[in-house]
């Protein structure tokens, strides 16, 4: 799907509507994969009908469901005619609550283009040595346009210009994939940017990730794009990109160099004044030169699922220091990923340098160890002209930035840093009464969106940015809570699925498979079924756990084949990045294996995982008959993690480790859990409470704590401030979460020095998920829970998720040995709260009457609950 979202609302008896959709990519819409949610505000209650209609521009009809009796609000299918391909459609939702009430609403959504519809044929620069090649097509139109949709997928990275005019506010797209497999197709509107007579589109190319893997047989920059065009008389025509078009490319433009991990060059005496204007003088010679028509990518040309990369947040330097003469160092504040705007009117041919870093060294200079061999800087030379120089086809991950080579004093008003990431939106809400704790919340969401780049990326500064599926397992969750990630996650999902062995059902470490990582992937990747289980709980997305079922089975089963004696056989990143005491120094990843927790136990355990959730699925989809294969395949796998790993003297796990005992607890395999829970506060406590977990078992052991009745000690490690610990992180002044527990700046483990790495941002879940007690029963939380921990040393607790039901709000607060609680219930949903064990049963909501109640349910609506 091209475009979806909500553009018109309406409103009876206080109640408001919202609409939505999704789909899963074309050609697959056009088969009727299309789907709808909607919620509603104003109001409190549920919905007893509703009325789904899709209408194409000029009026006609496609679908009209009739009067359904239902609650079901999120993820309706389609039924209606096949739409057809490129066109403008209008649905509308009529609801009706269980009183009087009845809200309306639509949404504006257009389709796109399906592969065989894709007529283009693909072009490259005469001079295959190009960095950026400027590509212009000159064309007439001779009636008035009433709709102009550009269709383009330009390799790696793309800019697009009708008439001079930029048409795409999106940066670095397409959407990164693995290319022979998929190649994305962005849609931009440039019917306004056309006009009877002579116009010109031009497209701008970069490197990207395209040149990037071109050890994997893909490289070199090349489009392919078509222009729908519609008139006014109602006539549709296409336009194509094709070998003897009269495309023009130039190869010596003003981008010199780019790349994702080195950075720009960019060389403004270059810059050609009207390249992508009528008019503009392109003979055949030295400079301009046909396009040539080339063999594209193998992948299938599909659409561009997941939300484009924008700019999201300007931040202004606080500080900008000036450690060696005419060398600047702009202070950001906060680490981000993304680029910096720089106004310069130098003299012809100065070249200023700007490069990156995350870290200072003792002088206030730039510390750029931890980059490894990226390079991170971008080179402007003046053309003598004021500019604001902006990179176009590469984004950092810093902090700080170093300016060299002006003529005057660089000023703050003269330099601007950019965030830059998919622009997906933000989902929910948190902070507390803990300073330390709402620093830590920020450190991850701050984490989480730095490291959003078409993929989950483990980092957006060195040279790596990668998606690690092993990191996704633990992280997946505190994304879906702090952002809106249902198109990303179902894109990145394909991605997955993309990579995976046809004949083994292997996944790969990395997805796209590229420079890092093994395949098979280490057996704790269960990201790629928990994505799937993540979207049904979040958004009643079962199509997807239908599309991809086959798969999640296919890895599961790899798994399971490749035991021996019950244990998975092989293990590589096992509990990542424990604390270098408890690392295995000079193993892999700069000594980031576990020394204390063997790498057998956590691949068996995720085996184990895996055969719960594949359960739970078939159960989901109505697979009756795979159902007792996973109960057996996972009672096989519990008995051998116990006649392995279990000591039944001591209750613990392996050689006692936190990350032994709290991932077996965690998975509620433990035959005396008592036991094993008092053996691990035991081991918390001889550290002093402090953690010896890794990238996977960190996220564990809160929730572990929490579960049986030890909430107190999981917030003691939360708001620990010495090492080990997240508040350690804060104490040192960091502003994003670290990849490894210690604060790397030199030394052995520079290898894994990055200072903005989501893998331990998964703390972030914990807070919602149990400070909070937010947690999905239903589907598309049709029904949740609100069970809230309220540990000693926090007076209170708030926030909000935004659901495909509406706001989620709870607020709790200590009060003269009461606990206080404000809940919001959306519209069409309902919770069960629990009441915390500490305060007793007896409880009043809204002023009512007391009760003896340790479980409440509530209907839609608002309530101050209070329990002693």
């Amino acid at each position: 799907m091209e475009d979806i979202s909500n553009n018109g609302v309406k409103a009876w008896g206080q109640l408001a509507c919202e609409l939505s959709g999704f789909g899963t990519g074309f050609p697959d819409a056009l088969s009727g994969k299309l789907y709808f949610s909607w919620k509603c505000k104003g109001n409190y209650g549920s919905q007893k009908s509703y009325r789904l209609k899709v209408c194409g521009s000029e009026g006609e009809e496609y679908w009209d469901s009739g009067l359904v009796e239902s609650k079901k609000s999120e993820a309706v299918p389609y039924e209606g005619k096949e739409l057809l391909s490129d066109r403008d459609y209008r649905a509308w939702i009529e609801v009706w609550g269980k009183g009087e009430e009845r809200a309306e609403a639509f949404l504006d959504f257009s389709t796109g283009i399906g592969e065989s519809e894709w007529k283009a044929c693909w072009l490259k620069p005469y001079h295959p040595e190009a960095a950026a090649p400027m590509f212009r097509k000159e064309f007439t139109i001779d009636r008035k346009v009433t709709r102009g949709k550009l269709y383009l997928c330009g390799l790696g990275y793309h800019e697009a210009y009708m008439n001079g005019e930029k048409v795409n506010g999106d940066l670095l797209g397409p959407a990164w994939t693995d290319y022979r497999k998929r190649v994305s197709y962005a849609v931009y509107d440039v019917g306004r940017f056309l006009r009877v007579g002579e116009n010109v589109c031009g497209v701008m190319l970069g490197e990207g990730w395209y040149g990037t893997m071109a050890g994997m047989g893909v490289g070199t920059q090349l489009f392919s794009a078509q222009l729908s065009l519609e008139y006014e008389d109602g006539s549709r025509e296409w336009k194509y990109t094709n070998g003897n078009g009269g495309w023009m490319v130039y190869s010596k433009g003003p981008v010199k160099a780019n790349s994702i991990y080195i950075g720009e060059v960019y060389d403004a005496r270059d810059e050609i004044k009207g390249w992508n204007l009528p008019g503009c003088d392109v003979a055949c010679g030295d400079e301009w030169n046909p396009a040539i028509e080339t063999e594209g990518p193998v992948g299938r040309m599909v659409p561009q699922d997941a939300e484009p990369i924008v700019p999201v947040e300007e931040i202004k330097p606080i500080e900008i220091s000036e450690p060696e003469r005419g060398c600047y160092v702009v202070d950001f504040g906060q680490n981000i990923a993304g680029i910096i705007g720089i106004r310069l009117k130098e003299k012809q041919g100065t070249e200023v340098t700007i490069r990156y870093a995350e870290l200072l060294d003792g002088m206030g200079r730039l510390n750029t160890a931890n980059l490894r061999t990226a390079q991170a800087k971008d080179v402007y030379i003046s053309n003598g002209e004021e500019a604001e120089y902006r990179p176009r086809f590469t984004y950092h991950g810093f902090r700080y930035v170093e300016v060299k080579g002006l003529e005057s004093p660089l000023r703050p008003r003269q330099i601007t840093a950019y965030v830059v990431r998919n622009g997906v939106s933000k989902r929910g809400d948190f902070s507390c009464g803990s300073g330390l704790v709402n620093q830590i919340q920020k450190m991850c969401r701050w984490t989480e969106g730095n490291n959003l780049h078409w993929v989950p990326t483990d980092c957006p500064q060195r040279d790596e940015r990668l998606g690690w599926l092993n990191d996704l397992t633990v992280r997946a969750e505190e994304a879906v809570y702090n952002f809106e990630m249902h198109r990303f996650f179902t894109k990145y999902l394909q991605d997955i699925a993309d990579e995976q062995g046809k004949k083994t059902g292997a996944i790969t470490d990395t997805v796209p498979y590229v420079r890092y990582g093994s395949c098979p992937a280490d057996p704790v990747c269960s990201s790629y079924l928990i994505l799937g289980w993540l979207m049904y709980e979040h958004y009643g997305d079962v199509d997807t756990l239908r599309k991809y079922y086959e798969g999640y089975a296919a890895w599961t089963s790899f798994l399971y084949r490749n035991t021996k004696d019950g244990i998975v056989t092989y293990s590589y990143y096992g509990d990542w990045a424990s604390p270098v005491a408890g690392s295995i120094a000079d193993s892999y990843g700069s000594g980031a294996v576990s020394g204390i927790t063997p790498g057998a136990l956590m691949s068996t355990g995720f085996l184990y995982y895996n055969t719960r959730l594949m359960e739970k699925m078939a159960s989901v989809l109505g697979k009756e008959e795979d159902l007792e294969k996973w109960r057996k395949m996972g009672e096989e796998t519990k008995e051998a993690l116990n006649r392995h790993f279990y000591c039944e003297e001591s209750g613990s796990y392996a050689s006692g480790s936190q990350g032994a005992n709290t991932f077996m607890l965690w998975l509620g395999v433990a035959p005396e859990p008592e036991r094993t829970v008092k053996a691990l506060v035991e081991d918390i406590r001889k550290h002093d409470t402090h953690l010896t977990t890794g990238n996977i078992c960190s996220r564990y052991i809160l929730e572990v704590l929490a579960e049986y009745g030890n909430e107190d000690v999981a917030y003691e490690l939360v708001t620990q401030t010495t090492y080990p610990s997240w508040g350690y992180m804060a104490k040192m002044g960091a502003t994003t979460i670290w990849e490894r527990w210690e604060f790397v700046e030199s030394g052995p483990l520079l290898g894994m020095g990055s200072h903005d790495h989501p893998m331990y941002a998964a703390v972030s879940a914990w807070f919602y998920r149990y400070l909070l007690g937010i947690q999905v029963i239903a589907p598309g939380f049709g029904e949740y829970a609100v069970k809230p921990c309220v540990p000693k040393g926090l007076d209170w607790a708030e926030g909000s998720v935004e659901t495909v039901k509406g706001t989620v709000k709870v607020k709790w607060e200590k009060e003269e040995g009461k606990l206080k609680l404000h809940l919001t219930v959306p519209f069409n949903s309902g919770c069960r709260l629990t009441i915390p064990a500490k305060y007793g049963k007896r409880c009043r909501i809204n002023q009512g009457e007391w009760g003896e109640e340790d479980e409440i349910y509530l209907a839609p609506g608002e309530y101050e609950v209070i329990a002693e």
